[in-house]
């Protein structure tokens, strides 16, 4: 299986664990970074480590941090699904956490 990538531009490309490693001492792996107020944000990142199948790697990954949807975690195979994944993450903590507790 295929375990690691590195970026191409905003394509995921399979490489061995040297090249990756290499790649991630200079590369931005930062997607999104969204703060909602000043105690809830959504961090989209590209991991390059594949925790999915061959067939969908999931190599992106979005955390939330604070709100009601604390520490909830999503994965992603490419970077337009974590983009709008980090969107739909925005969007549910918004309608879930009550206005008083911005």
């Amino acid at each position: 299986m295929t375990r690691y990538y590195k970026l191409e531009a905003h394509t995921p490309v399979a490489v061995d664990f040297e090249e990756w490693a290499a790649w991630r001492t200079t590369a931005n792996t930062q997607v999104i970074l969204s703060v909602i107020h000043s105690f809830i944000s959504v961090s989209t990142v590209f991991t390059g480590i594949n925790i999915g199948t061959v067939e969908q790697p999931k190599i992106f990954e979005s955390l939330v941090t604070g709100g009601s949807c604390d520490r909830e975690k999503r994965f992603y195979s490419t970077w337009d699904e974590a983009v709008h994944g980090h969107y739909d993450l925005i969007i549910q903590s918004i309608a879930t956490t009550p206005p008083t507790s911005y």
